[in-house]
């Protein structure tokens, strides 16, 4: 595996699609719907503290609502992306990475890890002492997370030998937005249950749960509109000029 090709490119890959075009068009189009989605959040957790009931599809977590129905159209549109890059590129790594995008688009619309938390709880609670200050479901959560990405790895492992160094690098920016959604999806909303809150405290918690998954999704939805858009033109500029594409990581 060529590693020492793929630390060389994360620098200049990094810049690119930071500064992509692409990117602050996804932003334009995105980030003011976002907005009003936080802030509707923000109001209907106020008037869940002071008593002042507003609709459910306010809340950022809730199903069917505002937010999570632009949160499935993110995950969705980036499985897409990923789908239609490796059409055009050949490199196995992007359609490992589209699969699992639809599986995360299924997982915030059905709840499949909070539904394995439960699930699995009474064997749990057999298990773990008595006296913890968190439900055992929320023990269970990450135990499928973790099957999840030992998956994932597999098929990374296996896909990592026939794919070109830029795909490899757009794969672990991607991977970072991943383990950071996890991180609230799961760890954050897990701190959510630990030990005595009150309204306002768990509702605190809760916007941070909710927001910091909201925003890594929208994050990687930006990142994966650079990448595509980046690579779309390359692949062009290649076609027009005649110059051989990358070889891959391994024969």
């Amino acid at each position: 595996m060529q590693i020492a090709a793929i630390i060389k490119e994360i620098p200049s890959i990094l810049r690119e699609v930071v500064l992509a075009p692409a990117l602050r068009t996804a932003a334009l189009l995105i980030l003011p719907y976002a907005g009003v989605c936080v802030g509707l959040d923000v109001a209907s957790r106020y008037g869940d503290v002071t008593g002042q009931a507003l609709p459910v599809q306010f809340f950022l977590s809730q199903d069917h609502g505002f937010g999570e129905y632009l949160e499935y159209s993110l995950l969705m549109a980036v499985a897409a992306m990923l789908f239609l890059m490796w059409r055009r590129d050949r490199s196995p790594i992007y359609l490992v990475n589209a699969i699992l995008f639809v599986y995360l688009t299924a997982d915030d619309a059905f709840e499949f890890h909070e539904q394995f938390g439960f699930w699995i709880a009474p064997a749990l609670a057999k298990i773990l002492p008595a006296n913890l200050p968190m439900a055992p479901h929320y023990f269970g959560e990450p135990l499928l997370f973790v099957g999840v990405c030992l998956a994932w790895f597999v098929a990374l492992g296996f896909a990592l030998r026939s794919s070109k160094p830029r795909p490899v690098v757009n794969s672990l920016i991607l991977m970072v937005c991943i383990f950071m959604m996890a991180f609230f999806g799961i760890i954050v909303d897990a701190a959510t249950d630990w030990g005595p809150h009150t309204i306002a405290r768990t509702d605190i918690d809760a916007f941070i749960e909710d927001g910091g998954e909201f925003v890594m999704i929208i994050v990687s939805f930006l990142c994966t509109a650079a990448m595509y858009d980046i690579e779309k033109r390359r692949a062009k500029a290649l076609r027009d000029s005649g110059v051989a594409a990358e070889l891959p990581l391994a024969a």
